[in-house]
């Protein structure tokens, strides 16, 4: 890659870190500077010598509400303690992975490449990336202590480590809900349901805010609707996944069986209930056509009473970057907590499991010394404070206290951190999270604490590779479901043609590839399940 590219964020749809910092004072071994040799024996005359030329390092990755400035003096000061020459690509969110393709595709990738969770299984096979398993111990000790040995294992791919895990909190989701409405109707916190259409009733029709207008609704979005509908699903024990995009929905295995959510009885309840709201008019209209941005504006006008999204919309985007309460004063956000229990008693929100994303090197790559060593210096308590914090007594003074004004300005702006999410220390986020008393983080805390405390539904397949069964039918039977999703809840097509849908599904490959799945799951977990249809 021979430029930056710098792309402004649509939306923050990835967390920003519970702590977005690290503990002072590292007992850790200092890191070797990259581009420097690792070697015990280099002679005091060599330490004379001029150092090293700074190693040059391409990164592409999401943009992930961040801003890449060539200006920033917290990467140059990366850069200098790192001892590299960083070349960073960011795309925005919703446009990386088909932009990422075409790179693969022409085998032209970046040093290093920051990826979803598992989608490295994509790539692996084109020789894209480079084996990691005897560079690690050598040139990145740091990061390979500082995560957990079972996060290593489950990002192996045929017994090679291909890739760096990136840890995360399993829970990220929160449903959330205007606390100043429900005070101003005179209602409680749903607990079900039941309780919950009532109050998405009370919402769009009773003038929650007072201004005398029909102008509210009680159900809306702030980034997709598969993640506003999630608690509904949840009620009924399950937990679909990210409908659409270019894999089928989640599956789930009880007695021995594999059951594919998408065509499954739970499912069709939680529709049918969806269906129910929607007639009622208590879902914004333009919860399946609204673009992210424009669906934030409008829950930053006060024009919904609640929504799911990731833990950090509410706290974080709405209020601290969209500045709500200047446009909406009074208006408060709570997490619903416990989660909306259904008609059995159930509850519960996705698991995204503990593997936010992934870093792969390429195979190309001319010095993957330097790259593990500048990654091991991120993996540091100084250079992961440095990296999320900015510099000390400039942007900050202490991680438990409030950001400095211009630090407070520098993140606000999303170009503080544009590094931040390469590598993790959970451990660390967990220990500053508990102990700031920075008011903007026991804020964020509420929501975070939230998302981690919900049941967690975590799909049967979580970590087995793409079957290429699923990488040639996945698509299509994935489009079908999002289709279909949409139309029986605006009735564009009636329910009673659930079992044509079902038929349907297998013909386009849906059977084919979730058979394909059960293999792969029995090889790999030596299992014997069985795919029920």
């Amino acid at each position: 890659m021979k430029h930056t590219t710098r792309i402004i964020a649509s939306l923050c749809t990835v967390s920003m870190t519970a702590a977005l910092a690290a503990a002072c004072g590292s007992d850790e071994a200092a890191s070797p500077a990259a581009g420097t040799s690792a070697s015990p024996q280099a002679s005091a005359g060599a330490a004379q010598t001029a150092a090293p030329a700074p190693a040059a390092i391409s990164l592409i990755q999401p943009d992930l509400g961040r801003v890449w400035r060539d200006d920033n003096a917290v990467t140059k000061e990366i850069e200098k303690k790192a001892n590299v020459k960083l070349n960073v690509t960011m795309f925005p969110n919703n446009d990386f992975n088909s932009k990422y393709n075409v790179l693969a595709a022409s085998g032209d990738i970046p040093d290093i490449s920051r990826l979803g969770s598992f989608d490295y299984q994509k790539y692996v096979d084109q020789g894209l990336y480079m084996d990691l398993s005897k560079y690690l111990d050598q040139y990145a000790p740091n990061l390979k202590k500082n995560l957990k040995p079972e996060l290593w294992e489950l990002t192996k791919y045929k017994g090679k480590q291909f890739v760096i895990p990136y840890e995360n909190a399993a829970g990220k989701e929160v449903p959330v809900i205007r606390k100043d409405w429900l005070t101003a109707l005179n209602l409680q916190m749903p607990t079900n349901l039941e309780e919950f259409e009532n109050v998405l009733k009370a919402f769009t029709f009773n003038d929650p805010d007072k201004n005398g207008k029909a102008d509210t609704y009680g159900m809306g979005i702030t980034n997709t609707y598969s993640e506003t509908f999630m608690p509904v699903f949840g009620a009924f024990g399950i937990a679909p996944g990210t409908i659409g995009g270019s894999t089928p929905m989640n599956s789930y295995l009880k007695d021995n069986k594999i059951h594919p959510i998408a065509v499954s009885a739970e499912y069709k309840a939680a529709i049918e209930y969806l269906k129910k709201l929607w007639d009622a008019k208590v879902m914004d209209p333009e919860t399946f056509t609204i673009k992210a941005d424009q669906a934030l504006q409008k829950a930053a006008q006060g024009k919904i009473g609640y929504f799911t999204a990731w833990w950090s919309i509410a706290p974080q985007q709405l209020v601290q970057q969209l500045k709500m309460k200047e446009i909406v004063p009074g208006a408060e956000w709570d997490p619903i907590f416990p989660a909306l229990k259904g008609p059995e008693g159930k509850s519960g929100m996705l698991s995204y499991g503990n593997i936010a994303a992934t870093l792969a090197i390429s195979s190309k790559a001319k010095n993957p010394e330097a790259i593990l060593r500048f990654l091991d210096f991120m993996s540091t308590d100084e250079g992961w404070e440095l990296n999320h914090y900015g510099l000390k007594g400039v942007h900050y003074s202490s991680i438990t206290e409030p950001r400095t004004p211009e630090g407070q300005k520098a993140y606000d702006e999303k170009w503080l951190d544009p590094l931040s999410q390469i590598v993790s220390r959970q451990d660390l986020a967990d220990k500053v999270s508990a102990s700031s008393k920075d008011p903007i983080q026991v804020e964020n805390n509420r929501f975070i604490q939230a998302a981690a405390k919900y049941t967690l539904y975590q799909d049967v397949f979580y970590g087995i590779p793409l079957t290429d069964e699923q990488k040639s039918y996945g698509p299509d039977v994935a489009k079908y479901e999002e289709e279909m999703l949409i139309k029986f809840i605006t009735g564009k097509e009636p329910l009673s043609k659930w079992d044509e849908y079902v038929d349907t599904w297998k013909k386009k490959g849906g059977k084919t590839l979730l058979e394909s799945k059960v293999k792969k799951y029995n090889e790999l977990k030596s299992g014997n399940v069985v795919l029920e249809l």
